[in-house]
């Protein structure tokens, strides 16, 4: 599975890094760069291992995230005082789920994406008053 397959199979966005890397960027959304946020990002060449860079402010988050996922099966890769990388495989929804939502990455969906075709087709098909036309 590529990255882009599977930020479309769970409705998140892919950006490039300054690398030019896909990467599926989370949280500190103010940061500048998006390799500089918690992120998802393909680890092997193969396409069957994922990897979640999660940073946090404090230690404490950090270790109890980092138990939670690898008691859900995640292998971890690289550890930090406050970061580290913890690698999954991205066919299991559990752990993709959990990737993401440790990360803090913003699941998109249909409506979103499709804005400007969907608000057009509800404004044609819904009455917000009776007798009152777009």
């Amino acid at each position: 599975m590529t990255i882009e397959q599977f930020a479309q199979t769970f409705s998140v966005n892919v950006r490039r890094d300054s690398c030019g890397e896909s990467i599926i960027p989370g949280k500190p959304r103010k940061e500048k760069r998006p390799e500089d946020r918690s992120h998802i990002f393909l680890y092997s060449e193969d396409e069957k291992t994922f990897g979640v860079l999660l940073t946090f402010s404090t230690a404490r988050r950090w270790n109890s995230v980092r138990e939670r996922l690898v008691a859900a099966g995640f292998t971890l890769g690289q550890k930090g005082d406050r970061e580290g990388t913890l690698l999954f495989d991205p066919t299991d929804s559990r752990q993709a789920n959990a990737a993401i939502r440790e990360a803090g990455i913003r699941v998109t969906t249909e409506a979103m994406r499709n804005r400007g075709r969907n608000s057009a087709l509800v404004r044609r098909t819904t009455p917000i008053a009776e007798g009152f036309v777009f």
